[in-house]
């Protein structure tokens, strides 16, 4: 015979879990004023100054493709979540970038949870098309999004975090970080830039090609923006000419008419790093043919080794190599300073370009947010990036889509996301379980 049960009753197990989500999540709270603190999270000294102190189950910070998707998971696990984004709109890092950029992932490899882009986008969705899709989205989904709204600094606050923003503070035990693995411009700093006057820009202020059409551009930089930025100002008219620091591992945007993107993935995920780099070495070349004679010699380290240990992407090529090969660019090595209004290469040539575009990459810019938590790498990479779990210095903290992969940040989003939110999920069971003594 079986002993009578020891667990609670439904009612009370309900009544139970009630109050935990009013007690432990924070959001059933009503706003209230608070005192002000400072960026540091201690007492502002102007006390005359009060905000409102809201309280919430889970927050997202950023509301690009990375951020949306976490807001959805964890909506679909039951968490009020609102977003918090700096700008405007949905998608901002899409929105700022050159008219001719498109997706170098696959259409059917870029989507969100449950709603894929439309076929009429094509193979390769433009900057347009990804935006629309964005908005699409989290209006399908109801996601609560709050723009114009700026985290300036995350801390703990008891077992929950607050974060500051200008005119109010929140609290929230889930918290998702999710501004982008491009957020921060990272422009070089060479001798005599302060000087030269001609154009000098970052890639993030390169608007569109035909503004350069029958102009000497120097383009500085032969990473993925580099390369897709050369191939659209040849397109132009421009006259190009490619800076190069570090050869890249290049591989084709189609193979024989068919996305590249999968077999990049399917290597990527389902081989040993060195078969599969092998394999990347031997279809760059069947693909290029030898491109030492033109400036381009083999890259250093294999596509895959330098993803791992960089987190370097390879480029994508959409005609740029083409291009060199018919005489229309040309590739020298790297910038060493300026002179006037001369750019100066380590080898001692000079150039005259009538515009400096800098394809240097960015950085992820967490330091402001999160760095005093013990959470980011020397390189400013969170330690913990793959969504969960999350570091053990701060528990509930994810980072989602803060990582270049070969499969493209939209469908990196859901991933992490997923994660994120099974993991969450699982901490309110085991408090619901702690505070129910079961």
């Amino acid at each position: 015979m079986l002993a009578p049960s020891t667990c609670p009753p439904v009612a009370d197990i309900v009544a139970l879990m009630m109050q935990v989500s009013a007690t432990a999540d924070p959001m059933a709270a009503h706003p209230v004023r608070a005192t002000p603190r400072s960026s540091t999270g201690g007492p502002s000294n102007n006390a005359a100054i009060h905000r409102t102190l809201e309280r919430h189950q889970a927050i997202v910070v950023g509301a690009g493709s990375a951020g949306l998707a976490a807001a959805v998971a964890l909506q679909g696990r039951g968490f009020e979540t609102v977003v918090l984004e700096k700008g405007e709109g949905v998608g901002m890092s899409w929105r700022s970038r050159y008219a001719e950029l498109r997706l170098n992932s696959w259409r059917p490899m870029s989507k969100l949870q449950g709603r894929g882009m439309p076929r009429s986008y094509g193979r390769y969705p433009s900057r347009d098309d990804v935006v629309t899709y964005l908005e699409s989205f989290a209006r399908c989904h109801e996601v609560s999004v709050r723009f114009a709204t700026q985290v300036l600094g995350v801390h703990h606050d008891g077992d929950l975090w607050r974060l500051e923003a200008p005119t109010r503070a929140m609290l929230c035990r889930y918290l998702v970080i999710a501004t982008g693995w491009d957020t921060v411009p990272d422009m070089p700093s060479w001798p005599g830039a302060g000087t030269y006057r001609k154009g000098l820009m970052h890639s993030s202020q390169f608007a569109n090609a035909s503004a350069f059409a029958g102009r000497d551009v120097l383009v500085v930089g032969a990473g993925n923006s580099g390369f897709d930025i050369a191939s659209h100002l040849v397109r132009a008219g421009a006259r190009v000419t490619m800076s190069m620091r570090t050869p890249p591992n290049i591989a084709a945007r189609d193979l024989k008419g068919i996305p590249g993107q999968p077999v990049l993935v399917y290597l990527g995920d389902h081989l040993p790093e060195k078969l599969a780099d092998a394999i990347f070495r031997i279809a760059q070349r069947v693909t290029f043919g030898d491109l030492s004679r033109y400036g381009i010699p083999r890259a250093p380290g294999g596509v895959y080794a330098n993803h791992r240990q960089h987190g370097r992407s390879p480029a994508i090529d959409d005609g740029f190599v083409s291009a060199i090969k018919r005489g229309e660019a040309r590739v020298v090595g790297p910038v060493e300073r300026f002179d006037g209004d001369d750019v100066v290469l380590v080898d001692g040539a000079r150039l005259h370009p009538d515009s400096v575009i800098c394809a240097t990459g960015y950085r992820r810019g967490l330091e402001s947010l999160v760095g005093d938590l013990g959470v980011l790498g020397d390189d400013g990479v969170p330690i913990h990036h793959a969504g969960a779990p999350e570091h053990p210095r701060a528990p509930r903290l994810y980072f989602c889509g803060m990582w270049g992969p070969f499969s493209g940040q939209i469908r990196l989003g859901p991933i992490h996301a997923r994660r994120i939110a099974r993991a969450a999920a699982v901490d309110r069971r085991m408090r619901y379980r702690v505070f129910a003594g079961i």
